[in-house]
């Protein structure tokens, strides 16, 4: 039998050589025995002491909390850290159950609130891989086109494929995931005005992910705008293809040094521009 300093020691010989970003071992074995409610994240640097991890029941308790704390404050830190800090509970004793799901929705959810795009992306990896293990995810559409919304925002064309792919036909007719696919239609296509009108209809919480590449896809729209109309575009145009208010325009043109007069806009003075 394996002496439980040998098993430590491989134990923390494997962590070192993890990249993961959660910076965790699973380990099958290990039952948490801590029964404080709270506890901080803190990265493990030795083998997972049962002492210092919560079983389910106490994770449980802390995933209610932390979500009624956050809802009265909306300390992002503060919710992030403990949710952080649940994972971390969960995946050293290999707890991979709807309530794991549940764990990880939670952290997607209030981390595309606050526009924290690397903690979303460590969440949704997990999720991919958690909603192929656990049957029946009530939500796993809704992420899953959050995921292709992400890749679009990535624009990373070789996992929008794959993950086309693999869509079901119970997946396309999910509203979210139906909302997905009209975005990257019209993204792929270069449809910036559609686009844009997709954008002020988003469902849940896609919005959030869309902000991430609106202000790119303005940029390059403005592009095309300013090399294709000749001599002038109206401001009202723009407004309406844009889906902003024209005071909202007035001000993104100004920022970047792009003039109007008498409600238009001179193309011919910025057909070299690139925004």
């Amino acid at each position: 039998m394996m002496s439980v300093t040998r098993r430590s020691e491989e134990i923390i010989a494997e962590m070192s050589r993890k990249t993961s970003s959660e910076d965790v071992i699973i380990i099958s074995d290990i039952v948490g025995t801590c029964m404080e409610v709270e506890k901080s994240f803190f990265r493990l640097t030795a083998a997972p002491d049962p002492s210092q991890v919560r079983p389910l029941s106490i994770l449980k308790e802390a995933l209610t909390l932390v979500k009624k704390k956050y809802r009265t404050n909306q300390d992002y830190r503060y919710a992030n850290d403990r949710l952080k800090s649940i994972r971390q509970d969960l995946m050293v004793q290999n707890i991979r159950s709807d309530f794991t799901v549940s764990v990880y929705e939670a952290n997607a959810r209030i981390a595309m609130e606050n526009k924290d795009r690397e903690e979303f992306n460590q969440c949704q990896n997990q999720l991919k891989q958690l909603y192929e293990e656990v049957p029946d995810c009530p939500n796993r559409w809704e992420f899953t086109s959050y995921r292709m919304l992400y890749y679009i925002y990535m624009e990373n064309f070789l996992d929008i494929g794959t993950l086309l792919r693999e869509l079901t036909q119970d997946a396309k007719l999910d509203e979210c995931m139906r909302f997905a696919l009209r975005v990257r239609t019209a993204w792929s296509l270069g449809n910036y005005i559609k686009l844009f009108q997709l954008h002020t209809k988003a469902p849940k919480m896609a919005g959030y992910l869309m902000d991430m590449f609106a202000e790119r896809e303005r940029k390059r729209f403005m592009n095309s705008i300013l090399k294709a109309f000749k001599p002038n575009v109206k401001l009202a145009d723009l407004s309406k293809w844009m889906k902003i208010s024209e005071e909202e325009l007035t001000v993104w043109l100004t920022e970047k040094a792009i003039s109007i007069s008498d409600g238009r806009i001179d193309c011919r003075q910025y057909a070299n521009v690139q925004l």
